[in-house]
């Protein structure tokens, strides 16, 4: 198994691949493919941003994870203004519009603003934007999956929360171009071009928790492990769906 420092990526998908029953993620491709043609309803085009309701801006919260708990505070002040901002302001340097909406958003510390921003600017452009978790990459203790594929962090770090973004957008691009990895995106997980977004998000998330599960195996007794939960599910709490049909 990898450690925290990385080992290369071809050597970890070999190790991770033989532990992921990827037919059994299709589902969870579909659910994130479905959750983004709700957020799109709300925020595409520009213009519905101007009229969501509040019971309509609280619905949107509610997908998010990060949002959830933070729905009450969250929607005191300009949040709508906020969201319009990121996904539509004027300026074209993507990372200042998330750099702003990070300073708009008091109510959540800045590790759940950028997951907030990243997940606000992923599933209503799926086709332009990309994920942001700190599963994905944690700069404070500077781990996540794409450390792990990348051999290291250095291509992650940045000065500023939205470099940090687009550096994470970087990365996505080249740890799925691997060719170990093409053939999830070329009927593996999707067939469809359109899907391809949510099969990153899913690749990435299942990685991640294979490599979980095989730190945990290491430290813990047979029997302690068999509790805990099967990957598909743990795939769907880290990416914030609902899991209570498991």
């Amino acid at each position: 198994m990898p450690s925290a420092e990385g080992i290369p990526l071809r050597d970890f998908l070999e190790d991770a691949f033989e532990t992921i029953e990827w037919g059994e993620l299709r589902a969870v491709v579909q659910e994130l493919a479905e959750k983004s043609q709700r957020i799109q309803s709300l925020l595409r085009p520009a213009e519905r941003i101007e009229t969501l309701s509040p019971e309509q801006s609280e619905s949107l919260l509610g997908m998010i994870f990060v949002a959830r708990k933070h729905r009450g505070d969250l929607l005191h002040g300009a949040f709508n203004d906020a969201i319009a901002e990121l996904l539509y302001g004027e300026e074209q340097d993507l990372s200042l519009r998330v750099d702003r909406f990070l300073a708009r958003t008091k109510a959540v510390n800045t590790g759940q603003a950028i997951e907030l921003a990243g997940e606000l600017l992923h599933f209503t452009f799926p086709e332009r934007y990309w994920l942001f978790s700190r599963w994905m990459y944690n700069a404070e203790s500077r781990t996540g999956v794409l450390p792990l594929l990348l051999d290291g962090d250095e291509e992650l770090r940045a000065d500023t929360p939205g470099q940090m973004y687009l550096h994470v957008g970087r990365a996505v691009v080249v740890v799925t171009e691997v060719e170990d990895a093409k053939w999830l995106f070329r009927g593996g997980l999707v067939e469809s071009p359109q899907m391809r977004p949510f099969a990153i998000d899913t690749f990435l998330t299942a990685t991640h928790a294979a490599y979980l599960y095989g730190v945990t195996a290491l430290r813990l007794t047979r029997e302690f492990h068999k509790v805990l939960p099967p990957l598909p599910r743990l795939v769907r709490r880290m990416l914030g769906l609902k899991t209570s049909n498991l």
